[in-house]
Formats: C-alpha cells, structure tokens, sequence
C-alpha cells in the first residue's frame, strides 16, 4: 500500500522558516539537519505536534526521516508524518528506514514533497513483523543524563563587535584544481576534523596561523580555532586578530560564536558583512578593556558558559 494511505503529510510551520528572531527555551525544535534526530535546538515556542510522529527534510538532507518520541515543533525545510491511527512504534521505525532507503529518488530539481512521498509502497500494518524490539535499543543507547550545577560566577561584560577584535578576510582557494599535495592543512566549511578537507603546498604569503576560519556556507557561522598554520577556501572566513589575544581568549570566542550559528542557515547565510556586524559578549575589567584573566577562568571552569551577567 502507499504511504499516503496510512499518514497525514503535510509540510512543518512556515513561522519557523526564519529563526533569527527565536529566543532559547525548552521547546524541541525540528529542522533539516541529518544528525541529532534533525534537532535544530531548543527555544521559547509552542509545542505543535505531539509524538510519535515522523519528520523528513524535504531541502538539505533530503529524505533523512526521523521518528520523533518527544513533543516539539517542525520548521517548514521539513516534511511532517502524523500516523491516521495508532501503530506500533517499530512500525514507524519501519517506515522511516523505507523512506531512507528511497531517498536517492529525490534531490534538487526533484524535490521531495507530500505527493511524492506519499507514493513510496509499504507494507500494511498487518503484514509488519517484527523482529526488533526497537525501544529497547532506543533505552539502552540513551545515556544517562548527568546531574550538572553550574557555577555562577558573576563578570562585567560588554558587547564587542568581531570588526573590533579582528580582521576579517576570506580565504584564499576558490579551487585545489591547481594545488599540490603538501603539508598545509586547508580549510572548507566542513564541521568535521577541524574543516581540514587535506594538505598542500601552499605559500606562505596565503597561510595565516593562530586565527578562528567561520564558514559562509554548509551549517553557517560553524567555527574553528587553527593554532598552526593553514589556508583556507574562499567561502571560509578568516578572523585574525587586531592584537595579541591569549589562546584561550581565541577558544572561547570560537564557542561564543558556534552557539550563535542557529541564526543562520539556508536564505540566511553567513558572510563577511554579517561577520563584521556581529556582536559578541565577553568579561571586561573595571576599566571597560577585555578582561582575559577571567576568560582564562571561564575556560578553566567550562560550566560557567552562559552566565555572563549582562
């Protein structure tokens, strides 16, 4: 039988389409990502749909379905599955590996929509058997969730525009068609090893060191500090410096930055304006200058991230 028999599709809320104006809270949000069950985050939003239920990108990471065990809402990158009547829960486990497995049908030009995936054939509930028991598993891989008390330590802080604190560039690489394999890590927007997609000979007047890359494109405003030399691609931010900041100084902006990147995503791309504009909150001392002592605390004491008193 066909998917559309058994569920109502639909796409998610348009509402959520821009989130640059969602503040944090305690309502699951879905998107398109393909890691963390499409998690985007968690924000002061009312919850909308109610599990279980299935999400599916429908733009990014097309046909990446998710079962959904918990209450939340789903942005509109999204297609949304509400099951017409109650099912086992490996039943919806079944039908999200089966539009997985029929994703490679769908991609730019051939978009995944609510008739197109309606169309995927199944099996009918009565001819499900199975053989896993998947909440078990579910149980069993989830980790145990760990009492943390934060200490609040209170600092002055103040906003400082990134144009402030560095000089922002892009990188240098449109393309590697020209390079040769070497030893200088090159940079792209990738969120894994560092953003190091391989090495080569570059020169030296093209590498920077002891600088944070940010990403223009992929997951945008994703961050990397780069303690060694490197060179990076064109649509690869790279903030150096205006003065002497201290390594940890350097690692905590990256964080700073990393948890702001759920601002932007695609129609709202990060890049050199933006990156210019952008403010950021750090401890200063009590004659209004960066206070790095008390950064070099924070890093010290990790818990203490997101209780900067204004």
């Amino acid at each position: 039988m066909k998917l559309s028999e058994l569920f109502s599709i639909n796409y998610g809320q348009r509402e959520y389409h821009n989130k640059e104006s969602l503040s944090g809270g305690g309502t699951l949000l879905i998107s398109s990502q393909a890691e963390d069950n499409g998690c985007y985050g968690f924000f002061e939003i009312q919850t909308k749909f109610k599990p279980p239920f299935i999400s599916v990108p429908s733009t990014g990471s097309i046909g990446e379905a998710f079962v959904q065990t918990s209450n939340g809402c789903v942005d509109d990158n999204c297609l949304v599955l509400i099951p017409n009547k109650k099912y086992p829960i490996e039943y919806l486990f079944y039908i999200a590996s089966m539009i997985r497995h029929n994703k490679w049908r769908f991609m730019y030009g051939r978009q995944l929509t609510p008739e197109r995936i309606g169309r995927i054939e199944i099996l009918c509930p009565n001819e499900f058997k199975p053989k896993l028991d998947f909440m078990k598993f579910v149980k069993e891989l989830t980790p145990e969730k760990q009492e943390v008390k934060p200490v609040k330590i209170k600092f002055k802080t103040q906003e400082f525009l990134l144009s402030d604190l560095f000089i922002i560039n892009s990188g240098e690489y449109h393309s590697i068609n020209n390079l040769k394999e070497g030893k200088i890590p090159l940079i792209s927007c990738s969120d894994i090893d560092n953003g190091i997609v391989g090495f080569y000979n570059i020169p030296d007047d093209k590498t920077d060191k002891g600088c944070i890359t940010v990403a223009y494109d992929g997951k945008p405003l994703t961050s990397k500090f780069h303690d060694y030399k490197f060179s990076a691609y064109d649509n690869v931010g790279v903030l150096t410096p205006k003065g002497e900041l201290r390594k940890t100084t350097l690692i905590l902006i990256t964080i700073l930055l990393n948890i702001e990147r759920w601002r932007y995503g695609y129609g709202r791309k990060c890049y050199k304006q933006k990156l210019e504009k952008l403010k950021i909150r750090l401890p200063i001392t009590d004659k209004r200058k960066l206070d790095e002592d008390s950064i070099e605390n924070i890093m010290r004491n990790r818990d203490n991230l997101g209780f900067f008193e204004k």
